[in-house]
């Protein structure tokens, strides 16, 4: 599973490679006047679904760009992936779930 972020000179994962992706790209803002939300309700109501399945089924989260520090939401993604376990791998810009939560005694 990847997490898609427009950056600039970032490489894309491409859905064609079997990345799946969580963006509403243009239907946010959209989706936030219907509903009456706020970006905080637009994180909570829909993203951390996304990534709570994703960690229930222990997916490998890469990132398009680096999230250390990113003040938006790939950056709110990624703390809420650290809480949840998960282990980040700068080089790969990949996240995955701790080796201890899998039974090793590593």
């Amino acid at each position: 599973m990847s997490v898609a972020q427009d950056a600039a000179g970032a490489p894309s994962r491409d859905p064609r490679e079997g990345h799946k992706y969580f963006d509403l790209g243009r239907d946010w803002q959209k989706i936030k006047a219907e509903q009456g939300l706020t970006d905080d309700d637009m994180f909570a109501a829909y993203i951390v679904p996304f990534l709570d399945d994703s960690i229930q089924r222990r997916q490998v989260i890469r990132f398009a760009s680096d999230p250390v520090g990113d003040p938006g939401f790939l950056g709110r993604q990624f703390e809420y992936l650290l809480q949840h376990g998960y282990i980040y791998d700068p080089r790969e810009r990949a996240a995955s779930p701790s080796l201890l939560k899998l039974g090793s005694q590593t």
